[in-house]
């Protein structure tokens, strides 16, 4: 039952810490029922061939403005904070290695498409899995309207990630500047405001980065408002899964347990745990949105999917919203 806001706060705390943690035991129970790990596989699978099509299509696109030196040396940066140097430094020989040639033959333009359908297709493996997770499919008579849709999609979410990326750089250079100016002032306490400004910064880019995967990218239709709680909590999420995935690389060792192929390893155990990161969230935006909003529907071009699980004669079904009501009283 919605919480009625009317009421003092003193008296509100056990209705919020209640409903909290039935929101949560629901999400955890969806997730084991969705078999989460075994999408967070394909995901991983799917992002070892795609991200260096993106790296790419990024670096090109915003080098023009920044310059590519400057662009790459900023994602690869990023991804030593993420997975270490080692793997950084293959993920550059990857994407160096698909961009060496510059001249124009049939085998470029051939690579080109590849490389489109190859960036777009971790998108479209997302998509599959988070319409299972909401428990919605695409309409069979629309197939390959569909298929077209889903790429264009994908590619505009590359482009999403670019605009976001543009203005994460555009954003440090303007802190860079702010902590030197204020160092003068404040000495230390600068540079930790700038540190809480920047991680503030990048939960906000990253929740702006969710919210358009939970509303865009399936095929159903949810209101912003949920979409947004949805976002902040599977950002938070994130940035500790981050922090908690990186202590765990840092200290183990998997990547000379495996050879030359370590450091592929590496980035497929860092995309496989963010991605249950990204499904427990998608999963807690549906039981959030049933019991608090205003629920998740299909979208004009897709159907509801219902599972039915049949024994001795009885027919029960899942993840229906009468069911997921019963669940959580």
């Amino acid at each position: 039952m919605p919480l009625n806001f009317n009421q003092p706060v003193i008296r509100l705390l056990p209705k919020i810490g209640k409903g909290s943690w039935v929101l949560l035991r629901d999400t955890w129970y969806e997730f084991l029922e969705d078999n989460a790990f075994d999408k967070g596989a394909a995901l991983a699978y799917y992002t070892i061939f795609a991200l260096p099509p993106i790296l790419i299509i990024i670096i090109n696109s915003i080098g023009w403005v920044f310059g590519e030196d400057a662009v790459s040396g900023e994602i690869y940066f990023q991804i030593k904070g993420l997975i270490g140097s080692e793997g950084a430094l293959e993920v550059q020989r990857m994407v160096e290695n698909i961009s060496q040639s510059n001249e124009l033959t049939f085998s470029t333009v051939v690579g080109l498409v590849t490389l489109l359908l190859s960036a777009t297709g971790m998108f479209i493996s997302m998509q599959n899995s988070l319409n299972v997770i909401w428990g919605v499919k695409p309409k069979p008579k629309r197939e390959y309207l569909k298929m077209v849709k889903d790429r264009l999609l994908s590619f505009a979410m590359i482009l999403s990630i670019t605009f976001l990326l543009l203005v994460s750089l555009v954003v440090h250079a303007l802190m860079a500047k702010i902590g030197n100016y204020l160092l003068g002032f404040l000495g230390d306490t600068a540079v930790i405001l700038i540190q809480m400004l920047n991680t503030i910064f990048s939960l906000t880019v990253v929740t702006f980065l969710f919210s358009a995967i939970f509303k865009f990218l399936p095929d159903a239709k949810i209101r912003w408002r949920d979409v947004w709680v949805g976002s902040i909590v599977t950002a938070l999420l994130f940035g500790l899964g981050k922090y908690l995935i990186g202590l765990y690389l840092g200290n183990s060792n998997i990547a000379s347990v495996y050879g030359a192929a370590g450091t592929v390893i590496v980035i497929l155990v860092w995309v496989f745990y963010s991605s249950q990161i990204l499904f427990f969230g998608s999963i807690f935006t549906l039981i959030y949105s049933r019991k608090f909003g205003s629920n998740i529907y299909p979208s004009p071009y897709a159907v509801r999917v219902i599972r039915q699980e049949v024994e001795a004669g009885k027919t029960a079904v899942n993840k229906e919203p009468e069911e997921m009501e019963k669940r959580q009283q």
